[in-house]
């Protein structure tokens, strides 16, 4: 039993030294971070020997038994690189984590993007999550956090600021952790145990929409579990999630380090939609976005759907990288002589070939006709009434009359002016007797006669 249990520390003490030997980092000068192959974040308050959090990991709830968790799920799927040259920041390293180590749901995929700068207190975190579930789902993302603040376990006391919507967690030194691209509507805070986290925990903890009471780790240390409000992802579609982690010597300067992060989240925000918006005109529809921030886009792919299958129908150059207001429009010419329900969405492209999805706008689209329509009645043969639809190309004086089989007037349902595109009328037959009668519609010119049945 000892040699056993000797050689089960030895294989984890060896597989511990080879994930960190794969694991990149970067030093601003002020605060330190390593980003493992499987999706651990490790934040240090000096040059990578003092840590503050031992991990600090993402969470995607989308049920009580579907969390994708560091300690269940999660594995490299794209290792962790340092970028050479970054774009966007001073240092920069990222890494690519999905469910295949367990294979269990939810089917998604993390992209993981950690910023920072020359002698800034603070780390910028960019997470990109895919669904790689067959239907949408509805996404809790979280962080899920063990501080080892100055370097060791315990006595670290864990809160949250309601006036900025930070976490803080202190001993000597302070850190804090706050969402950017979404609010923080949760905080559990719990004392570390051993086999802490269920999914129907983890979940529970995410969804509380409350934060818990300051909290006093004892000697084994604490847990922070942060969630924030579910968002909706579509099939194959990804959602941006943005956060902020910084250090200080006390409450005062580690909420400053925050908020100069929070300036680098705005300067480094890709593409920032205000509005999107779609109205139908005639036999098409128009679309119409705004972006308040734009860094390296390429452009919008337009994409429609009639049913369960999206199409791509246009492609809007973007404007590269401008911190101006933006405004975009674009015309889709729908061929269909149905009314139907309409969806459509931007997927924004990088130059780098990423990309985003925006959220979904729908119309419901009645095309109009391009010349006088008159459909048969509905129900025929029919009693006492039925339905009659037609559609008119324009604006004009229409007139619809009913006869009977040898062409004595029986009745003038409406002539009037009327607008464009597609009307119905109810017939009440009830006082005349059962035959065959015609129904006429006359509009500019035209005529259309259709026959129907009255039994009764």
């Amino acid at each position: 039993m000892k040699i056993r249990i000797l050689l089960s520390l030895v294989l984890l003490f060896s597989f511990t030294l080879v994930s960190d030997s794969y694991a990149q980092s970067f030093y601003t000068g002020a605060i330190g971070v390593t980003q493992s192959n499987g999706g651990r974040t490790r934040i240090f308050s000096d040059n990578l020997t003092t840590r503050l959090f031992d991990r600090a990991s993402v969470l995607v709830g989308v049920s009580s038994s579907a969390v994708f968790d560091y300690n269940q799920d999660q594995n490299g799927l794209v290792n962790a690189a340092t970028v050479t040259n970054p774009l966007l920041s001073n240092f920069e390293v990222t890494s690519t984590i999905n469910n295949s180590y367990s294979n269990l749901p939810p089917n998604v995929e993390v992209a993981i993007n950690l910023y920072g700068w020359t002698n800034g207190s603070y780390i910028l975190g960019k997470l990109r999550v895919k669904n790689n579930e067959t239907t949408p789902i509805n996404a809790v993302i979280g962080l899920e956090v063990i501080p080892q603040i100055d370097g060791a376990y315990g006595a670290e006391v864990v809160q949250h600021h309601l006036a900025s919507n930070t976490t803080l967690i202190n001993k000597t030194k302070w850190a804090g952790i706050r969402f950017f691209s979404t609010p923080q509507t949760a905080l559990k805070s719990i004392q570390w145990v051993s086999g802490y986290g269920t999914d129907q925990l983890y979940y529970s903890w995410l969804t509380q929409n409350s934060f818990d009471a300051p909290l006093t780790a004892g000697v084994d240390g604490s847990v922070a579990i942060l969630g924030s409000n579910a968002v909706n992802i579509a099939v194959g579609a990804t959602v941006e999630f943005y956060f902020g982690i910084s250090m200080g010597t006390d409450q005062a300067s580690c909420l400053a380090n925050m908020d100069l992060c929070f300036s680098q989240y705005t300067s480094v925000l890709p593409v920032e939609l205000t509005s999107f918006n779609a109205k139908t005109i005639g036999n098409s529809v128009k679309l119409d976005w705004v972006t308040v921030t734009e860094i390296n886009n390429r452009g919008f792919e337009i994409e429609r759907k009639f049913a369960d299958n999206w199409v791509v129908v246009g492609y809007v150059e973007g404007k590269g990288t401008t911190t101006l207001r933006q405004s975009y429009t674009f015309t889709d010419f729908v061929e269909s002589h149905s009314t139907e329900k309409i969806v459509y969405r931007l997927k924004q492209l990088d130059y780098d070939g990423t990309y985003s999805y925006s959220n979904e706008v729908e119309v419901e689209f009645s095309p109009v006709p391009t010349h006088l329509e008159l459909e048969q009645n509905f129900p025929n043969p029919f009693n006492p009434a039925t339905s009659i639809r037609y559609s008119l190309p324009a604006e004009g004086f229409v007139t619809l009359k009913v006869y009977d089989a040898i062409g004595n007037e029986i009745s003038t349902l409406f002539s009037e002016n009327q607008n464009e595109g597609s009307h119905s009328i109810n017939f009440n037959a009830s006082e005349i007797p059962s035959g065959i009668y015609f129904y006429s519609i006359s509009f500019n010119n035209q005529v259309k006669t259709n026959k129907m049945i009255l039994i009764k």
